[in-house]
C-alpha cells in the first residue's frame, strides 16, 4: 500500500540545510497527494514561517528546548505523539536526528523508518577511539529500515561502516523543476573587486574563520570582498577575527537570508570552507544560477559535481594561500557551457528527488507485514 502519511521528526525550526531539504521534500509530497506531519520538540526557529502549505505541525507540550544533550531524551518525549499520529512511514531528515530512531521504533514498531545521511558519519579528521565506533554503527542503525545517501560516495562509505544495512542513493532536491539554468557569465570581464560569497551557519563545521584567512590571502593578489550569509553562535568570534585581520571594509555579515538568489546572482564565486559536508545544496544552487564554486575537499558530492574546472575547483588541504590561488584561478577561467551546467544540475531537480523517495516509501509500506 502507498505511504499516505509521512511523519518528519525535528528538534525545532532552526535554520539549516537539513531543514530546508526536508521542507522542500514535504512540499513535493503534499503536491503528490500525500499527508505530511512535522513533529517538533519546540516551536521556535527561523524555519517556522517557512513550513510549506498543507504540512501539519505537531509540537511537544511541554517543549523540549535544544541543548547539548537534549537529543538524548527528545525521542522518548516524542513517543506518545508519534503513536497517536500513526504515520505510514517516518522520515528522519539528517544525522542530527538519527538518535530518535530507537524511541520512534519503540513507539511505532511496524512503521518503516527511513533516515537520510546529511553528513559523513565519521567526518574527516576523526581517528583513534572514535574510529573504533564504526563497530557500533550496525547496532546504531538497527531501528532504521532504510538509509538514504545523497551520493554514491556516501553510500559506499555507509556500506563499509554498517554492512547489511539497506541503503540507496537519492540526490537532494536543490533546484526547482521550473527554474531555468542561468548562463555562466565570463568573470574575466568583471570590473571592481572580486565578489566572494559564502552561505552557511556560523558554526565550526563551516569554518568561516578559514574563509576570512582566505580573503586576507586573496587580497595579497587582487581586490576582493567577502559576503557571509548565515547565523550562528560563532558570530562574535567571527566579528572579532574580522577586526583582528583589518577586514571591516571588505567583509559583510548580514545574517540568515531566506532567499539567496540575489546574492548568488551578484557574486563572482561561491566559496565553501567546510570541514565536512554531505551534499551541500548551495553548490548546486550556485551552478543553477551560473555561479562557479571553489571548495575545500569536504564532500563526496562535490567530488562528483565539480568534475570540470569550468564548474569549479576542489582544494586539497586547508591552506588559505592554496584556496586563494584557486579562487584567483577560477576568476580567470572561461565560463562553462550551458550544456555542462544543465548536465550538472538536472539530477538535483525537486520532483525527481521527491518521487524517488516516494517510490522507496511505497515499497517499504507495501512489504510491511499485516
Amino acid at each position: 500500500m502507498p505511504a499516505e502519511h509521512i511523519l518528519i521528526p525535528i528538534h525545532d525550526f532552526s535554520a539549516g540545510g537539513t531543514e530546508v531539504i526536508a521542507f522542500r521534500l514535504a512540499e513535493q509530497w503534499i503536491a503528490a497527494g500525500r499527508r505530511v506531519t512535522l513533529l517538533a520538540g519546540a516551536e521556535h526557529g527561523a524555519m517556522r514561517a517557512r513550513v510549506p502549505a498543507g504540512v501539519a505541525v505537531s509540537v511537544l507540550a511541554p517543549p523540549v528546548q535544544r541543548s547539548t544533550m537534549s537529543r538524548l531524551w527528545l525521542g522518548k518525549a516524542m513517543e506518545s505523539k508519534a503513536r497517536a499520529l500513526s504515520p505510514d512511514v517516518v522520515f528522519i531528515p539528517g544525522n542530527f536526528h538519527f538518535i530518535l530512531a530507537r524511541a520512534l521504533k519503540r513507539a511505532l514498531p511496524r512503521t518503516p523508518i527511513v533516515a537520510k545521511i546529511s553528513n559523513p558519519m565519521l567526518p574527516g579528521g576523526i581517528v583513534g577511539f572514535l574510529a573504533r565506533a564504526t563497530r557500533l554503527l550496525p547496532r546504531y542503525f538497527a531501528p532504521i529500515d532504510m538509509v538514504v545517501a545523497m551520493n554514491k560516495g556516501l553510500e559506499a562509505e555507509h556500506r563499509r561502516m554498517a554492512p547489511g544495512s539497506r541503503v540507496v542513493t537519492i540526490i537532494d532536491p536543490n533546484v526547482p523543476d521550473t527554474a531555468p539554468v542561468q548562463p555562466m557569465r565570463d568573470r574575466r570581464r568583471s570590473l571592481g573587486p572580486a565578489r566572494i560569497l559564502l552561505i552557511g551557519r556560523l558554526e565550526p563545521q563551516k569554518d568561516v574563520l578559514l574563509a576570512l584567512r582566505v580573503l586576507k590571502a586573496l587580497q595579497q593578489r587582487i581586490a576582493a570582498h567577502l559576503t557571509v550569509l548565515g547565523e550562528g553562535y560563532l558570530r562574535a568570534q567571527i566579528q572579532a577575527e574580522v577586526k583582528r585581520l583589518a577586514l571591516e571594509d571588505t567583509v559583510a555579515l548580514p545574517g540568515f537570508v531566506a532567499d539567496v538568489t540575489a546574492a548568488l546572482d551578484a557574486a563572482d564565486v561561491l566559496l565553501i570552507t567546510s570541514l565536512y559536508e554531505g551534499g551541500p545544496a548551495v553548490a548546486v544552487e550556485a551552478l543553477a544560477r551560473g555561479l562557479p564554486v571553489v571548495s575545500t575537499d569536504c564532500s563526496y558530492f562535490l567530488r562528483e559535481l565539480l568534475h570540470d574546472e569550468q564548474l569549479g575547483r576542489l582544494v586539497a588541504g586547508r591552506s588559505p594561500a592554496a584556496i586563494a590561488a584557486a579562487l584567483e584561478a577560477q576568476l580567470t577561467t572561461p565560463p562553462a557551457s550551458n550544456e555542462r551546467l544543465r548536465a550538472a544540475v538536472e539530477p538535483s531537480r525537486y520532483g525527481a528527488s521527491a518521487h524517488a523517495y516516494l517510490a522507496q516509501f511505497d515499497q517499504l509500506t507495501g512489504s510491511k507485514s499485516p
